[in-house]
This record gives C-alpha cells, structure tokens and sequence, in this order.
C-alpha cells in the first residue's frame, strides 16, 4: 500500500466532478449533432461507432482491465515502468490491427447494415481505432497513478475541443464528411498526448515486448477481453438488429433513445477509485473490510442514481425534447426502459472477481447474457418494434448480474443474501417509487401553469430535496467510512 492515504470517497467526487463537466459538454455535443444532422447522417454516424466499438472490444482483448490487477500490484517504479511499456506496445500493435480490419471489411460491414454510404468514411475506420484504444486505458493508469487531476484536465480539455468542432462546422456549414475528418483530427491530438503523459510517467517507457510479462496478462485479460466483447455486443445488439430490419432513420431514434446517460459517471468514479483499493484489500486478506467498502459505495450510488433514472422515467417526453428535439420523441417508450437499466449501474458487480482474478466467471455471465439477449431481440421486435431489443437489454442485464453476485457468493464463501445490500437498495427503490408516484400525479396540474419542461424541473427539483434529506444520515455515515 502507497503511504499517501487513498481516500475513496474524495478521490471519487473528484472524478464525479470531472466527469460530471465533461458528460455536460458531451450532451451538449449530443444535443447539437442531433439536431444538425439528418436522421439518415446520424443513423450513419451511429453505425460509424458502433463498428468501432465491437471491432475495438474484439481485438483489444480485454487488456485495460490488467491496468487495475499488474500496474496496481506493482511494487517499485521500475516494475511499473515495465508493465506500462509492455502494455502500451501490444495497444499499439492491435489498434493497428484493429483499423486494418476494419479497413478490408468495409464490403461486409455495408451489407450487415444495410447502408453503402459506408465506404466514403473508410478513413474514419481506419484510424479511429487506434486513438479509441490509446485513450481507453489512460484513465486507469493516472488514478493508480495517483494523477487524478491530470485526468480531469485531460477529459474536459478532450470534451471541449470536440464540441468547438462541432460548432465549427455548423458556422461553416460543413459536409459530414468534413465534420468527421475535424472529429477525427482532434482525436489524434489527445491521443499523441496520451504518449507524451506516459512519457513523463516513466522515464524508462520504451517498445518492449516480454514474452513471460505478455503471456501473464493476456492469461488475466482474455477472459475479461471476451466477456467485454460479448457486453459490448450485448449493448450494441439492439442497434444491430435495427439497423439491419428497420434502417438508419430509426436507428437514428434508437440510439439517441437507448443512450446511457450521465448518471452512471457516479458508480463509474467510485468504482474507478475502489477497483485498485479492494485488490489490494484481498490481497491482504481482508474479505469482510473489501465487501463492507463494496456495499458503501453501491448504497451511496443508488441512491443518487435510482432518483435520476426514476425522475427521467417520469419525465421521459420533456428529457428527450431538451436532449435531442421533437424528432426523437417516438422513442419515448425505449427511453423509459433504459432508465429501469440505469438503476442497474449503481456498481460493477463483478469488481470481487475482477480484482480476485476470477476472470472466467465474468465471462460465462456475459456470453450467458448475450445469447438470452439475442434471443429475445429476435422473438420481440417483430411484435414490439423498437422497444423489443431494449425490454431484451433489460432482461439479459438483469441476468448477468445476479449471475456475477452467485458467482461473487459462491468464491468468496458468503451467502447471496449478505453479498449485496439487498435491503437497503430495496428501501431506497420503494422511497423512490413512491416520490415518482407523487410526481406524476402532480405534474399536470402545475404543467398547465409553467408549461411541461418547467413543470419538470420544479418537480424534480422537490423531490431530490425530500430525498437528499431521507437519506442525509445514511449518506453521511458511508461516506465517512469510505474516507477511513
């Protein structure tokens, strides 16, 4: 253990904060492509993504997990210095690969999405790639690293230049084409920095290519590497199966519709912080302390993220009019099943596996997952349209995760009814149902004097007081014990 006290919940809001500004600027640029592109251009954008995104979580082999298992168990600067240029040598190689791939694929991948536009963004796919996976791991690397506010720097300086971008080619009344190619200029930038931070990390950084070293990570991370690719798959299964039935202009609506929203920045900072703390906790032996500072900062999470994805619920119509205009409202109903998913991203429920090793285990959830969720996409849209693969997103997350907790229960030799904080999570849900209950009733009434979207904010602020102050004393008290 470092001698400088790590404090999880301090480190945690940080990265909340950073986030939180950098999720602004990036709804914002979300806000402004929807409503500056065509539907079919941004059916094509989303297609252009999520290429990249099953092509990267293919052959990046899970190996960003390992920052959090090697970097953080290294025990002197020259051990870290060699994991970082190994690691950063085999990213390097297989963005390449990556973009290549995709490159000699173009043919297929226009068939399978049915739109031939593809071919004039070839450019995109094969370069994006490589500044996706670089920029991927570099988060991880500066909180163990202890560079947390290195990190904030980076992602907000990373998310205002792509929304200048954005503005800069709505004032020249640029192509999409052109937009891409500024998009993808910006990326290249942050990425070259990624290697000019690693550099002043580690003076000793160089190509190396460890045969031994190489062969202990790729044994963590595959695991981890196919059970990421079959999540990633699970997540992008819907717009797949879209965008080969239904075509791009509702694709366009469904990807806007089944985007995450930023809530899950909280669960996503605590667990950034927590991950490389309760490794080192096991590593000691220290069971009880890792799960009691696990059920922490799930509590913590959910009560902040089961208000939002209650509130967005309720306000489905007037959340979707701010984000993403009128154009996106036939997907009111997919957006109502995402927020349900968002109450399922207060935490990572296999963080005791990940940082135990226990990779396998991650993996046979998520291929358990994927093939329930491809079955039930495909039984479901012919009767339920675009709200089939979002009820078939849901289901299959449900199940992976209470698979990982039996996993959790079964390798840490405690009982599934204590490994997770059932009870509480169960009575901060019916708190919340019940204010979101009140919600309902009273938005009509007050909409007809302030108007729908101000008749939302009034409500929704209300109710965040009423909760902040239910759970004041149990928010106080985890999030002492987080800081100790």
């Amino acid at each position: 253990m470092n001698k400088t006290k790590v404090k999880i919940g301090v480190d945690a809001i940080k990265l909340t904060a950073s986030k939180l500004i950098n999720l602004i600027i990036t709804l914002a640029s979300g806000m402004l492509l929807s409503r500056f592109l065509t539907l079919e251009e941004y059916g094509t954008y989303s297609q252009l993504l999520m290429v990249v995104n099953l092509a990267c979580s293919l052959f990046m082999l899970g190996l960003p997990n390992s920052i959090n298992y090697f970097f953080a168990r290294a025990e002197n600067e020259l051990q870290k210095s060699h994991f970082l240029s190994v690691y950063y040598t085999l990213n390097t190689l297989l963005s390449f690969i990556t973009g290549l791939m995709l490159v000699i694929s173009v043919p297929l991948i226009e068939r399978l999405l049915s739109n031939y536009q593809i071919r004039y963004f070839i450019f995109f796919l094969a370069v994006f790639p490589w500044t996706r996976i670089i920029m991927s791991s570099i988060e991880s690397v500066l909180i163990v690293s202890q560079k947390s506010n290195l990190l904030i720097i980076y992602r907000i300086l990373n998310s205002l230049f792509l929304l200048l971008i954005i503005l800069i080619a709505r004032v020249l009344n640029l192509s999409f084409s052109s937009y891409l190619l500024l998009y993808l200029f910006t990326e290249i930038l942050f990425t070259v920095w990624v290697y000019l931070i690693l550099g002043k990390l580690s003076e000793k950084l160089k190509p190396d290519f460890d045969r031994e070293l190489t062969k202990k990570i790729f044994y963590y991370s595959i695991p981890i590497g196919v059970a990421t690719m079959l999540g990633t798959i699970n997540i992008e299964l819907g717009k797949l199966v879209i965008s080969n039935n239904m075509g791009t202009e509702l694709l366009a609506i469904y990807t806007n519709a089944s985007k995450e929203l930023p809530v899950t920045i909280i669960a996503g900072s605590v667990t950034s912080v927590l991950l490389p703390q309760i490794t080192r906790l096991l590593q000691q032996g220290k069971k009880i302390q890792a799960l009691k500072t696990w059920e922490d900062a799930i509590v913590l999470s959910f009560i902040v993220i089961s208000f939002f994805a209650i509130a967005f619920f309720v306000f489905a119509p007037e959340v979707i009019m701010v984000l993403y205009s009128e154009k996106y409202l036939l997907g009111v109903d997919v957006f109502r099943v995402f927020c349900l998913v968002l109450l399922l991203r207060c935490t990572y429920f296999g963080i005791v596996l990940n940082a135990t090793g226990k990779t396998k285990y991650i993996f046979y959830s998520s291929f358990a997952s994927l093939a329930l969720n491809i079955l039930l996409s495909m039984v479901l849209i012919p009767y339920l349209g675009l709200l089939g693969p979002a009820l078939a997103s849901l289901i299959s997350a449900i199940v992976m995760n209470l698979a990982q907790l039996v996993y959790t229960s079964y390798c840490t030799e405690i009982s599934f009814s204590h490994i997770f904080p059932w009870k509480t999570i169960g009575k901060v849900l019916i708190v919340q149902g019940l204010l979101g209950g009140l919600a309902i009733i009273s938005k009509k009434p007050i909409a007809e004097f302030f108007g729908e979207i101000m008749a939302a904010v009034f409500i929704g602020a209300i109710w965040f007081v009423i909760m902040a102050l239910l759970f004041r004393k149990s928010i106080m008290l985890r999030w002492k014990r987080l800081n100790h």
